[in-house]
C-alpha cells in the first residue's frame, strides 16, 4: 500500500511547504481563538491534525470570557455599507454590478467574505465561470484552504493553490489539490493527478489570469495581516487563565480539609452516620488557603474591561437602556468604531473591485455579451468610501432632513433679506 502523499511532498511544490504550514499555524490559531477551543487542555491541543504553538497557560484554562464572536458579528454589520458604488458612477457599473453579485447569491456569500477576514485577518474571493450557464460567479475561500504566489507584493498572483481534506464516495478522506496558473489548471488527489467532474487532470484555463483574490482584514505590513481581535489576545490568555484558576480554587476548596488539634491523630471520614468523640479541649477547625477572592476579581474584572476596549465593536453596550439618544452622540460614543470600520472597509472595497474586473474579463473570455458585465473591467472601478459606517434609523434620518431644510430656509430667508436692503 502507496504511503499518504500530499500535494507538497511533490518537488515542484516542495518549496512552498514551509509557507503553507506557517500559514495554517497562524490561521488555525485565530480560530481556536474564535471559538474558544484554543483553551483546550494541552493534551486536547496535542492530538489536533494542524500543529501549533499555543502560548504558556495555566493547565485548567477555560473559555469563561470569549467576546470575539460579538465583535466579528458587529464587523460583519458594518462593513459592507450595502457594497455600493458611488451615486455619480456610471450606469452600466450599477447594472453590471448588480448582476454579478446576484449571480453570487452576495446577501450571503459577501457575509462570508467578511467573516473569514474578521476571524483569520486574511479573506480570499475566486472567480468562478459558470459557462453551461453563462454566468461569472464570486466565491468566498476559507484562506485556511488556499495560498496565491506572487513575484512580488505588487504583482498580479502567478499561482493559486487550493488545498483541502475531501471525503470521497467510498467515505475515506483525501485531499484535494488544485494548482492555477494563468495557463492551465491541475488537480490532484493526495498528491497525484486526478481529474475532477468529467474533467482531465490538467486542462486550460480559459481565463487567462489566476482567478484568485486575497484581502486583508487589516493590513500591518505582514503577510496574513491582522484579526479584528489580534491586539486583545493577550489580554484575553490574562484574564482567562486567572479566572479559569480562582474559579477552580474556590471549586476545590468548597469542601475543606478539617484539621482536630489537641486530639490523637486518627482517620476521621465525614459521613451523617458516624459520630466522632474528642477529648476535652480539643479544637476542630478547617484549613482553607488566605486568598484575597474579592482583589482577584477586581484584577479579573480590570483585565476584562481592558479587553473590551479593545475591542470598539463592544462599545454599544454603553447605548444600550437609553431610550433616545442624539445622532451626534451614538457617533461620538462610536467613533472609535467608526474610524476601525474605516480603516478596514478599504480592503474589502478593493478585493471586490478587484473580483468584479476580473469577473468582467472571464465574462469576455466566455463570449458573454453582456455590456453592463462588460463595463466592469475599468482600473477606475471603486465602491463608494464615504458610505456611512453607522446605519441611521428612520428618526436619525428624519433629525437630519428636518436640520438641512431649516438651514436651507435660514439662507433663503438671509438672501431675501439682502435683496430688499
Amino acid at each position: 500500500m502507496s504511503e499518504r502523499r500530499s500535494l507538497f511532498d511533490l518537488d515542484e511544490f516542495a518549496p512552498y511547504k514551509r509557507m503553507w504550514r506557517e500559514r495554517q499555524r497562524v490561521l488555525a490559531t485565530r480560530q481556536a481563538y474564535y471559538d474558544g477551543s484554543m483553551y483546550r487542555s494541552v493534551r486536547d491541543r496535542m492530538t489536533q491534525a494542524v500543529p501549533w504553538v499555543a502560548p504558556r497557560l495555566y493547565r485548567g484554562v477555560k473559555a469563561l470570557y470569549l467576546p470575539l464572536a460579538r465583535a466579528v458579528d458587529v464587523d460583519m454589520g458594518l462593513i459592507p455599507g450595502g457594497w455600493r458604488l458611488p451615486e455619480d458612477a456610471p450606469g452600466a457599473w450599477h447594472e453590471g454590478m448588480a448582476r454579478v453579485l446576484g449571480w453570487s447569491g452576495w446577501m450571503r456569500a459577501g457575509l462570508l467574505y467578511v467573516f473569514y477576514g474578521a476571524v483569520q485577518g486574511v479573506a480570499g474571493l475566486k472567480i468562478v465561470d459558470l459557462r453551461e450557464r453563462k454566468r461569472v460567479a464570486l466565491l468566498p475561500l476559507n484562506p485556511m484552504k488556499f495560498m496565491v504566489v506572487r513575484p512580488d507584493p505588487f504583482s498580479a498572483p502567478t499561482m493559486a493553490l487550493i488545498v483541502e481534506t475531501r471525503t470521497g464516495a467510498d467515505g475515506k478522506r483525501y485531499e484535494y489539490g488544485e494548482v492555477i496558473t494563468t495557463t492551465e489548471i491541475r488537480t490532484f488527489r493526495d498528491g497525484e493527478p486526478q481529474g475532477y467532474g468529467g474533467r482531465p487532470a490538467v486542462y486550460p484555463n480559459r481565463q487567462g489570469q489566476v482567478p484568485v483574490v486575497e484581502t486583508l482584514h487589516k493590513n500591518d505590513g505582514s503577510a496574513l495581516g491582522e484579526a479584528t481581535f489580534s491586539t486583545v489576545i493577550p489580554l484575553l490568555n490574562e484574564v482567562n487563565s486567572l479566572a479559569s484558576y480562582l474559579s477552580d480554587v474556590i471549586k476545590k476548596h468548597t469542601e475543606p480539609q478539617w484539621a482536630v488539634f489537641g486530639a490523637e491523630a486518627s482517620n476521621l471520614e465525614k459521613d451523617g452516620g458516624n459520630v466522632w468523640f474528642f477529648p476535652q479541649g480539643a479544637e476542630v477547625k478547617p484549613i482553607v488557603p488566605e486568598i484575597d477572592i474579592e482583589g482577584v476579581l477586581g484584577f479579573v474584572k480590570e483585565i476584562s474591561e481592558q479587553v473590551k476596549g479593545g475591542l470598539p465593536e463592544l462599545a454599544f453596550d454603553e447605548l444600550k437602556g437609553k431610550e433616545r439618544v442624539a445622532t451626534a452622540t451614538v457617533e461620538l460614543q462610536l467613533m472609535e468604531l467608526v474610524l476601525k470600520i474605516r480603516a478596514c472597509r478599504p480592503n474589502y472595497d478593493h478585493g471586490l473591485a478587484e473580483a468584479l474586473r476580473m469577473a468582467a474579463r472571464a465574462a469576455a473570455s466566455m463570449g458573454l455579451d453582456d455590456q453592463a458585465v462588460a463595463s466592469l473591467d475599468d482600473e477606475g472601478l471603486a465602491l463608494d468610501g464615504e458610505r456611512a459606517v453607522i446605519p441611521l434609523g428612520p428618526e436619525a434620518k428624519l433629525d437630519l432632513e428636518m436640520k438641512r431644510l431649516a438651514v436651507e430656509t435660514q439662507a433663503m430667508a438671509l438672501q431675501a433679506g439682502e435683496g430688499t436692503a
